[in-house]
């Protein structure tokens, strides 16, 4: 095998996590003729007309696939998780040696999307088959965060307690946040919200980013986080983008994602 001794951490990583899937994952994909490893690009019609672009990899979604959707902040777009190389390191995982089944979106949602946006937004990725329709794990960088912080909103102010009429649980199978402010605007039963629903967090900032900290450890107090500080500024991820993969990947096999 090629790569880093971090690429290849990562892949014995979520090759572990998902080796179970590899018989199901390989008749998939002779069946269909598709690379899971290729990163293909598109767009969908959502929310009154509204474009969404995105990028994808993966296999043909099936029950036992792992989904990863990836936003944005203002200052960026779904191009940035590709020029890092953190889409392709994420696409990679899906090789014949390690059966990885992994399904991944990066996506154009604009960083002014509430929780009802981006709700709108899922339907319609599901609706065109590039998700499942299952729950599924979310990167919010920065300003994105306001998508995941409004569906917790949603949850807090809704008099249903049914799992049905919860769009949170709906949508958010694991919530990654990296540094979004909207949480420190956020009041503690928004953030509860993911405790009692038993989503995990995974929050991360950089070692310069002294906002990203105070994010994080508003969701270790409040949402039962697991905090890590990663070298770098706001946009940790794009600073130190191998670490960046291999906390993702360490947290999803952690909890079974």
């Amino acid at each position: 095998t090629s790569g880093s001794p971090s690429e290849q951490t990562e892949k014995i990583s979520v090759g572990s996590m998902i080796s179970s899937h590899q018989e199901n994952l390989n008749t998939l994909s002779s069946s269909t003729g598709d690379d899971p490893m290729k990163i293909n690009e598109g767009s969908i019609t959502y929310s009154n007309g509204k474009q969404l672009a995105y990028y994808h990899c993966g296999p043909p979604l099936d029950p036992d696939t792992t989904e990863l959707l990836l936003l944005h902040g203002a200052a960026f777009t779904k191009e940035d998780w590709k020029r890092s190389g953190i889409l392709d390191k994420f696409c990679e995982l899906n090789n014949d040696e390690d059966g990885g089944d992994l399904s991944v979106v990066a996506l154009d949602l604009p960083v002014s999307a509430d929780g009802m946006e981006f709700k709108s937004a899922f339907d319609s990725l599901v609706e065109e088959g590039i998700l499942s329709g299952k729950a599924l794990t979310v990167v919010t960088p920065s300003a994105s965060g306001k998508a995941v912080v409004g569906l917790g909103e949603m949850m807090a102010s809704s008099s249903s307690s049914s799992v049905q009429d919860n769009e949170l649980k709906q949508v958010v199978k694991a919530w990654i946040p990296v540094a979004p402010p909207a949480v420190l605007s956020a009041d503690s039963s928004t953030l509860e919200s993911f405790t009692k629903l038993q989503i995990p967090i995974l929050a991360i900032h950089g070692d310069q980013d002294s906002m990203g900290k105070k994010v994080t450890q508003k969701l270790e107090q409040n949402a039962n986080a697991k905090g890590v500080e990663l070298e770098g500024k706001h946009p940790v991820y794009l600073d130190s983008p191998e670490e960046f993969v291999r906390e993702v990947l360490q947290f999803m096999e952690e909890e079974g994602l």
